[in-house]
């Protein structure tokens, strides 16, 4: 599950201009054309991946429930079906090329969109009438619940429940094996830079100091590696142990960072290998015969 505060971000001067070397305003105009949600002006937003679904979920600013449910409308194939349950619910259910979707607007102000198994936004939508009051929030559930709070003092948040299977258990020197969940946080700070904070929740006990060990040497192998010499990350990080919790924090340069997403996203292996560029035209050598000017 992802949780993002998009307006803050892309109004954070070099945050924002660094995001849109990535991903430019043509295709942020493109999706709010489409969808009728604006990502530039959403306070905050959600992602979070189910086994037969994806649930999309945003704080909307006014007007744009109305717009999202048009254009969502418009987007279904026969046989959409519109439910109103209250005056201030409203669901529609489709199929969207071969593909269930569900959009849910609630009280105007907040969108939800379950692609897949439409249960995801039944189960919204049951939180939203307060039907669920015993049933924990992802946040406060079994595995979740063993994380710090770093939603509120970060901008992006990722969080993944264990067990973690088959070649992710090799990850962060082999401690995914023992880890019942992980974060990874991120905040812009002054200079061009990002803090980021690595969490993994496991029952570490007495090996907590040696766990660290290993998480901090696993970093120090990722940043030596192809991947760490693309973005130029720092070898070296900062990491704290406790008996249930080992955390890692560094920070990243910002230009090198976009620099090697454009490369590995957008470029070619040219860039990538910053080779240079042998399509550009380049003067000859001068000759014997050339007379200095």
């Amino acid at each position: 599950m992802v949780l993002v505060r998009p307006q803050q971000i892309l109004s954070e001067p070099e945050l924002g201009q660094a995001i849109l070397q990535v991903v430019s305003e043509r295709r942020f105009d493109a999706f709010q054309e489409s969808s009728g949600v604006d990502l530039r002006k959403l306070p905050s937003a959600a992602i979070a991946g189910f086994p037969y679904a994806i649930l999309y979920l945003a704080e909307v600013p006014s007007g744009v429930a109305a717009s999202a449910r048009t254009l969502f409308s418009e987007r279904l194939l026969d046989g959409a079906v519109t439910k109103q349950p209250r005056p201030t619910l409203t669901r529609i259910t489709g199929v969207v090329g071969q593909t269930p979707e569900t959009l849910l607007t609630i009280d105007e102000r907040a969108i939800a969109v379950a692609v897949g198994d439409p249960i995801q936004a039944k189960i919204a939508e049951a939180y939203a009438e307060e039907r669920l009051k015993n049933s924990p929030t992802a946040l406060h559930g079994a595995a979740l619940s063993s994380l710090p709070d770093l939603f509120a003092s970060n901008a992006a948040v990722l969080f993944a429940p264990g067990p973690f299977a088959d070649e992710w258990q090799r990850a962060a020197g082999g401690l995914l094996q023992s880890t019942v969940a992980l974060a990874i946080a991120a905040r812009s700070l002054a200079s061009g830079k990002l803090a980021t904070t690595l969490c993994l929740a496991g029952a570490w006990g007495d090996s907590a100091t040696e766990a660290a060990s290993r998480l901090g040497a696993a970093w120090t192998a990722f940043a030596q590696s192809s991947a760490g010499r693309l973005f130029e990350l720092r070898e070296t990080a900062e990491v704290t142990a406790e008996p249930e919790l080992l955390t890692l924090r560094v920070e990243l340069d910002l230009e090198p960072l976009v620099r090697g997403l454009r490369a590995s996203v957008l470029g070619d292996v040219t860039q990538i290998l910053r080779l240079p560029d042998k399509t550009k035209s380049t003067p000859p050598p001068p000759s014997e015969n050339d007379t200095p000017q």
